[in-house]
């Protein structure tokens, strides 16, 4: 009896194996495995989307513009329609989906004529032909869809929470084909990715930026801040890149990927703006004067003014006009190297800054305290020299500083949160209304020399159709390529001079190999600003 048992019970299993074996050569693709689940149809995602990312005005950069989304069936006859109306790489590309009996997505510049089994969309596109704020937005995983860099990673989780999609179900049949004449059925999400995040950057600024600067840099940064709130209006780095085409980029070899506006660059005379202020804060007048003869020596270092006959005896204003080096090592002698020191850590140039957690500047380098007991050390600091970096967006806090009043604002570029209603909250600030490093009145006198710099100074080129201020830069880093130094060249100023609005700092890396010009770009960007602020208030 039991040796019976044990024959059926072989019996059957040999049997359901075999019927195994034939229902998964049955579901073993993709497309017809739902059946076997008790299902009767099968889902394609035509298009996701994630949360859409505005400027301060609620205008989208991203999910912006639109285009076509094909939808095709996995039918080998389709191949043969749609031979004369796809490209060689969409044809193939599609072949290889529709062989391996799978529906299949297409992404299309333009609409194809009509072709049964195949459903056309126009539904929203990540990244627009032209992407404002690249650097600053980001890109996603093309796999994953997840944010690697930028906005898009720093605010992935509220990006994902509106994530939205339209997706197709095909009814099939018990072996997986398609049944033919039956109506599919959309699902269409894509308006949830209206929720999401909204900068302090303004389009329109933002694009004045992204098109005059190409005429003046070929690598470099562009920030574009409000003095009394620390919003970042503009932010651009240069070579620009595009998300859909990062692998190209990358080959390249140029940095296009790196994010200049917040890389840290040698200063050069940009930083004595924080000397002049460590000497007022300190009870050094502005009367006082030095002489420069063209040359200096400090511990055996020999030390040049670019005007190598040099200026005479010049006070603080005329100095700092003038960018005089030897007047700030002689005052920096003077004052000493604490006072200097500790000025610049209450400027910031220390720290790094956080825009949001995860996107930010790396920390800044100062000279150590210790390095600045020699007095050569001490003559490099205090006219933007030797071990000292900062970012073109610390550069901008500090000029928003003098702009402001005295008062340090904290750089922010999140203005709030919208969801998909339209409902906006505003972003919480931390820092409250900023830092006061330095005396009203005192940010009173500095910026009386700042405009000097513009209208008698080495910043001429700045004079546009409004007055401003600011302070040239011209920084060596001891970088040679092919055979000629790496020159930093900058600009920091703001507008208009009696009642700042805009503080714009330009950064031409490389400037003498790539002929970049930091202050007549300054002039221009500042000149459209105001001429754009001036057609809203006719408009």
């Amino acid at each position: 009896m039991k040796k019976r048992v044990w024959v059926l019970f072989g019996f059957l299993t040999v049997f359901f194996g075999v019927l195994g074996v034939h229902l998964y050569s049955l579901v073993g693709d993709n497309a017809v495995k739902p059946v076997a689940f008790g299902e009767n149809s099968v889902k394609l995602t035509v298009n996701r989307t994630r949360g859409t990312i505005y400027d301060a005005q609620m205008q989208p950069l991203v999910n912006e513009e639109k285009t076509y989304y094909a939808a095709i069936l996995p039918d080998e006859t389709l191949l043969m329609r749609l031979n004369t109306v796809l490209d060689k790489e969409n044809l193939s590309a599609l072949s290889t989906q529709i062989l391996a009996r799978k529906p299949a997505v297409l992404c299309l510049d333009e609409p194809i004529a009509f072709v049964e089994g195949v459903r056309l969309f126009l539904s929203p596109k990540r990244y627009g032909a032209r992407l404002l704020a690249a650097h600053l937005i980001g890109y996603t995983d093309t796999g994953t869809g997840e944010g690697i860099t930028g906005i898009e990673a720093a605010c992935n989780e509220i990006l994902e929470k509106y994530a939205g999609a339209l997706s197709v179900s095909y009814p099939i049949s018990g072996t997986g084909t398609n049944l033919k004449g039956a109506e599919p059925e959309i699902q269409d999400t894509i308006d949830h990715s209206a929720g999401g995040v909204v900068l302090t950057i303004q389009k329109d600024i933002q694009k004045i930026v992204e098109d005059t600067a190409p005429n003046y840099l070929t690598k470099g940064a562009v920030v574009v801040m409000e003095p009394s709130s620390g919003e970042v209006l503009a932010m651009a780095s240069f070579p620009a890149y595009h998300p859909d085409n990062v692998a190209q980029s990358i080959e390249e070899n140029n940095g296009a990927l790196i994010n200049r506006a917040l890389a840290l660059y040698d200063c050069g005379s940009v930083f004595k703006t924080v000397t002049v202020a460590a000497a007022l804060e300190n009870g050094i007048p502005m009367a006082c004067c030095y002489d420069c003869a063209g040359g200096m020596t400090v511990q055996k270092t020999m030390f040049h003014c670019h005007k190598r006959l040099g200026h005479q005896t010049l006070d603080m204003t005329n100095a700092f006009a003038q960018s005089c080096n030897l007047y700030f090592i002689q005052l920096a002698k003077e004052m000493g190297a604490e006072k200097l020191y500790n000025t610049a850590v209450k400027f910031g140039f220390s720290q790094s800054i956080s825009l949001i957690d995860g996107l930010g500047t790396p920390q800044g380098v100062l000279p150590s305290e210790n390095e600045l007991t020699t007095d050569a050390a001490l003559a490099n600091f205090s006219f933007g020299q030797g071990h000292l970096l900062a970012s073109p967006l610390q550069v901008t806090r500090m000029t928003a500083a003098i702009a402001n009043g005295g008062v340090l604002p904290a750089a922010c570029v999140i203005k709030g949160y919208v969801d998909e209603n339209g409902t906006f909250t505003p972003a919480v600030r931390d820092s409250g209304e900023g830092e006061r490093v330095l005396s009203q009145e005192n940010a009173a006198a500095i910026q009386k020399m700042m405009e000097k710099v513009v209208t008698d100074g080495t910043g001429k080129q700045a004079a546009g159709l409004y007055a401003a201020a600011g302070k040239t830069g011209t920084a060596e880093t001891g970088q040679i390529n092919e055979g000629n130094p790496v020159v930093q060249s900058w600009f920091t100023g703001y507008f208009p001079a009696e009642n700042p609005r805009y503080v714009v700092t330009v950064l031409a890396e490389d400037a003498q190999n790539t002929n970049g010009k930091a202050t007549p770009l300054f002039c221009e960007i500042s000149s459209k600003v105001m001429e754009l602020e001036k057609n809203k208030k006719d408009g």
